[in-house]
């Protein structure tokens, strides 16, 4: 079966698999080829992927998967994929907290641009009749 996930950056990962294990919180789900068509939500879950004897764990935030006509899409605000379940769970909290990091500085300077705005506005005196 294809396998494909997508973030709001573009296309993450692709590829050929045998098949998948989805954990959320509803348990564990198990698709299989030929699989009848089927639509899981993963808030904070894994997707374990086999291909012959290989496996890999995809980390998965706020997610979506869908599986029709043998293809596995997978819709993710975020994601990471390493080997082990270990590893991608570490790789997926390292980019997390890099990302917050990233985001608490964009608030702190939209602030003191906001702030920067709202001085040069009361030096000009617009908005006065």
């Amino acid at each position: 079966m294809r396998f494909k996930v997508t973030s709001y950056s573009g296309t993450l990962y692709q590829d050929e698999i045998d098949y998948v294990v989805v954990k959320n919180h509803d348990g564990e789900t198990a698709i299989l080829e030929k699989h009848v068509p089927i639509i899981l939500t993963v808030d904070e879950g894994y997707i374990k992927l086999v291909s012959g004897s290989n496996e890999s764990f995809l980390i998965v935030e706020k997610g979506v998967v869908v599986f029709k006509n043998n293809e596995l899409n997978v819709l993710a605000l975020s994601a990471m994929m390493a080997k082990t379940y270990q590893k991608a769970l570490s790789a997926f909290m390292a980019a997390k907290k890099q990302n917050l990091e990233i985001e608490k500085q964009d608030n702190v300077d939209m602030s003191k641009l906001e702030r920067e705005l709202r001085e040069n506005i009361m030096k000009s005196g617009a908005g006065r009749l």
